[in-house]
């Protein structure tokens, strides 16, 4: 079938890295391995319950400043990961160009409510037909189901549906429900295995 909406996660895809990039920036000392850094932040938030708008931001710093030693403090770290949450202008070329051959465009990101500030900072509701974020869905990609979840609110079909992350593990995860997926790497790479799906298809 053909693919008729295509997914799109924010951080490490749609723009920088910023969540781990912030992290590091902040972090001492600054010689730890940045994917360890990144695991820890995205543990607190996920025990405090921030990533799912259940828990708060206090409590993401407290929880993880038990594991990392932190050079600021929230309101810092806050600004470190938006400011370097920089968005890639390809990305939104592709994203119109997609768009302009009637495909539906949606955002699925395990975020707080930092991406709120992001989207209107950078006017990403010009360019989605959707923006789905964890902190309003109080559902995570840690859960299979909420790819079930976004793919009936955009009223579209599993099999039609392509899913696009830099990680393994959710675009597994959204396999596993059915719909098609892509792991980023760069944008070279991500336009290649596009085009196995027959996209960016011919406008209508």
């Amino acid at each position: 079938m053909a693919i008729d909406t295509v997914i799109f996660d924010f951080d490490g895809v749609i723009a920088e890295p910023g969540f781990r990039l912030g992290l590091a920036q902040m972090s001492r000392p600054m010689d730890q391995p940045i994917e360890e850094i990144a695991r820890q932040g995205m543990r607190a938030l996920l025990k405090s319950g921030y990533v799912t708008g259940l828990g708060s931001e206090a409590e993401f710093w407290q929880m993880l400043t038990v594991s990392i030693n932190m050079d600021g403090n929230a309101a810092q770290l806050r600004e470190a990961i938006i400011s370097r949450s920089e968005i890639r202008q390809p990305m939104l070329r592709l994203i119109e160009k997609l768009r302009q051959t009637g495909i539906t465009v949606a955002l699925l990101s395990d975020h707080t409510d930092w991406l709120d500030q992001i989207i209107t900072a950078n006017q990403l509701n010009d360019y989605f037909d959707y923006l789905f974020n964890s902190y309003h869905l109080h559902q995570c990609k840690r859960d299979p189901e909420v790819f079930d979840r976004v793919v009936k609110l955009v009223d579209a079909v599993p099999g039609q549906t392509l899913f696009i992350d830099d990680n393994p593990d959710n675009v597994g995860r959204a396999i596993s429900r059915g719909l098609n997926g892509i792991v980023y790497r760069d944008h070279q790479q991500l336009l290649t295995a596009m085009e196995g799906f027959g996209i960016p298809r011919k406008r209508p």
